[in-house]
Order: C-alpha cells, then structure tokens, then sequence
C-alpha cells in the first residue's frame, strides 16, 4: 500500500469514529430526556375525572 492509500483508510476510519460517536451522544441525551419525563409523569398526582369528558358549558 502506498502512502496516499494509508491515508485515505486513515481519514474514513476518523470519519466513521466521528459519526459513530456523534450516534452514541444522541442516543445518551434521548435516553436521558425519555427519562426525565418518564419521571416528571410519574410524579403527577392522578385525579379522579383523569381520561372522562367534561362538560364545561355548564
């Protein structure tokens, strides 16, 4: 293999480490928003009228 060949693997293995790394944070911070509210609905008191139809022309 020649120089520029070497070079050319060694520039697509960086891009690929780049992307593959960008992927992981992404998918970190979703997992880390999907838990925040998952537990802010969690601690949401329930109320008894909670999924029924009110009426609010009275």
């Amino acid at each position: 293999m020649d120089a520029s060949s070497l070079i050319s693997a060694q520039i697509s293995q960086t891009r690929s480490d780049v992307a593959l790394s960008v992927i992981k944070q992404t998918a970190n911070s979703e997992r880390q928003i999907a838990d925040l509210l998952q537990s802010a609905s969690a601690s949401i008191p329930t109320s008894p009228i909670r999924g029924t139809n009110v009426n609010v022309k009275a």
